[in-house]
């Protein structure tokens, strides 16, 4: 599919690509989050057939695939032309059925009222103009359509923590490490988000149904290297009772999963 129309990409990093994302060693809480907030998207999102789904910022397009295989009809939109490599070599590998389209979640190139759902996962942040991507989801959804919006939530538990323990060593002059440390905000981010910093920016325009946390505690100094040092099974135990916990305390957990309705 073609764009209709061609929005300023004006503040995207346009060679954005992921390979680089992830480090050599993945502790088991990284896994877990990663893998619990794809399960908990594609659970909320509940793909039906005949369903058309837009995907923003579908990155490879292994959400997309997912939806597919359930019987949606699916469109992936990203604005990378590496990223959108990707998803065509995950697409034809996996034998799915996805239109891909070059574009930004501030301009969507679709009619008013003519999607059954829009997803947005870890993109939001991303956006430059993220307060506009979330009115153009309403714009673009059909009156009793949904739009699930899944955050990183950088006001967790385990980044509160993890502040006040580098601010004490700081106080006893440790000095604190060269590399990024998980609670700072990535370069590639453009916005801090947080449990009221995205229902704030939703309430004009999208009307919250539902909101899930998932995971607790990553990002929380030596976690993951604990974790590492138990018997997987145990540490599996751990995350997964953790996980329970979070999904009734999305402010304080490592991802905030909205579903909205538009308002009319």
């Amino acid at each position: 599919m073609t764009p209709s129309r061609s929005p300023t990409t004006s503040g995207y990093d346009l060679e954005w690509d992921d390979r680089d994302l992830f480090p050599d060693v993945i502790y088991p809480d990284v896994y877990f989050l990663l893998q619990r907030t794809n399960e908990v998207t594609l659970e909320i999102v509940d793909a039906r057939p005949g369903e058309l789904i837009l995907d923003i910022g579908c990155g490879r397009a292994m959400d997309g695939v997912n939806m597919a295989k359930m019987g949606a009809q699916v469109i992936g939109l990203e604005p990378s032309p590496q990223m959108l490599k990707h998803a065509k070599k995950y697409i034809s590998e996996h034998e799915a059925g996805i239109s891909l389209i070059r574009g930004i979640g501030e301009g969507l190139p679709f009619g008013e009222r003519s999607i059954d759902k829009v997803v947005c996962k870890g993109a939001l942040d991303h956006f430059p103009k993220p307060h506009e991507v979330i009115a153009q989801m309403a714009e673009v959804l059909k009156p009793d359509g949904k739009a699930i919006i899944a955050i990183a939530n950088f006001g967790s538990l385990g980044f509160k923590i993890a502040r006040l323990i580098w601010r004490i060593r700081k106080a006893f002059g440790v000095k604190a490490p060269d590399a990024r440390m998980p609670w700072e905000l990535p370069e590639d981010h453009t916005l801090e988000f947080n449990y009221k910093v995205l229902k704030d920016m939703t309430k004009e325009r999208l009307e919250v149904e539902s909101v899930s946390g998932v995971s607790l505690l990553f990002g929380m100094p030596w976690w993951g290297v604990f974790l590492a040092k138990l018997p997987q099974n145990i540490s599996l135990a751990i995350l997964r009772s953790l996980d329970n916990l979070a999904r009734h305390l999305p402010s304080l957990s490592d991802v905030v999963v909205l579903k909205c309705r538009p308002r009319i």
